[in-house]
């Protein structure tokens, strides 16, 4: 029977764990790439932010700032007592990128602008948030029901499924000031400057306050500990690795002795470290897969943030296994310095 060497059973499963987040980041840049950015948390790193604070009645006129852009409203952002996270205020004109649609439309100019109350809502946006009247679902907030005329996403896995969208006009209908926090985005830079001045000029001339607010896009609206711990708890054990693989050399030493005496060259001793780390790197990532595809059945991790949003799909499969080659291929490094300091004279005594 084989003797399992303990230090590479550690490694398989610090490469196990390591998959997770492999996976998890992988997934998370597939869907920056497929998601349409100027509707859900991915935004351009040329979108203006801003904040307005109103003395007087005042209100935006998004409609006279130009062609090709979206802005919204951040709600949660502007009314810190209202849990609103995935509620927005858009309102877009010209050629711009809409939501993937599922059933319905996303709303015409007409419709962002109308007084009526319209709203699209995500795929997955919980059914206790609507309601049937007359054979019209309503979606209500801050005590305003607001017709459903679309549902937008893919029917899971991206923010908007669990985002809804309501019409520039109908929010802003019963309100007189416009105080909170802007965003404007778009394909073009030329017509987010064209807009963002424009909305300063109109701010500014109505006696209300205009504050340019800093932007930084993100690959995901992670929470602030998992901000801190995924990158923590990746780096700590990638080092785990680094380290155990020290002590795996040492207790293979012997056999790597023997090796050098029979006269196997030093470049065909590291060939087989880095396959045995892509080896482990490999089952690793197949236990991974195997294990979120497991947990996607477990309500508490396919509610939670992580578990909602990561998917398995081809792609990020394909991508993953080519970030845990590169990571074996890294990690090699180490185990193979060691190597080549083996003294063998020493070692086969």
């Amino acid at each position: 029977m084989k003797k399992i060497n303990i230090n590479g059973f550690i490694i398989g499963i610090a490469f196990f764990l390591a998959s997770f987040f492999v996976v998890i980041f992988v997934n998370q840049l597939d869907m920056n790439q497929t998601n349409n950015r100027n509707f859900d948390m991915f935004n351009g790193p040329e979108s203006k932010k801003f904040k307005v604070t109103c003395t007087d009645t005042f209100l935006l006129s998004p409609w006279d700032y130009g062609n090709d852009f979206v802005m919204y409203n951040i709600i949660h952002e502007s009314n810190y007592t209202y849990d609103s996270d995935w509620v927005r205020v858009v309102y877009g004109k010209g050629e711009f990128p809409t939501p993937q649609m599922r059933t319905g439309q996303f709303f015409t100019e007409d419709q962002m602008r109308s007084s009526e109350p319209l709203c699209v809502i995500g795929t997955n946006v919980s059914e206790r948030s609507t309601e049937t009247i007359d054979g019209e679902d309503y979606f209500t907030f801050e005590g305003v029901r607001y017709r459903v005329i679309g549902h937008m996403g893919t029917n899971k896995t991206t923010d908007l499924d669990v985002m809804v969208m309501l019409n520039w006009g109908g929010y802003f209908a019963s309100k007189k000031v416009c105080s909170g926090t802007y965003l404007i985005d778009s394909d073009s830079n030329s017509a987010i400057e064209s807009a963002f001045s424009k909305a300063k000029e109109d701010v500014e001339e109505s006696g209300s306050g205009f504050l340019p607010l800093v932007y930084k896009s993100t690959i995901r609206s992670f929470d602030d500990y998992s901000k801190m711990f995924y990158p923590i708890a990746m780096v700590v054990l990638l080092l785990s690795i680094v380290v155990i693989s020290i002590f795996y050399v040492d207790s293979i030493s012997y056999q790597i002795a023997v090796k050098k005496l029979v006269g196997i060259s030093m470049p065909i001793l590291f060939f087989e470290i880095v396959l045995k780390f892509i080896k482990y790197a490999f089952t690793g990532l197949v236990l991974a897969l195997g294990s979120m595809i497991a947990l996607s059945f477990n309500e508490a991790y396919a509610s939670s943030e992580i578990g909602y949003f990561t998917v398995i799909t081809p792609l990020t499969v394909v991508f993953a296994a080519i970030v845990t080659v590169v990571l074996a291929v890294v990690l090699s490094i180490v185990p193979i310095i060691a190597i080549y300091k083996i003294d063998t004279s020493e070692k086969l005594k």
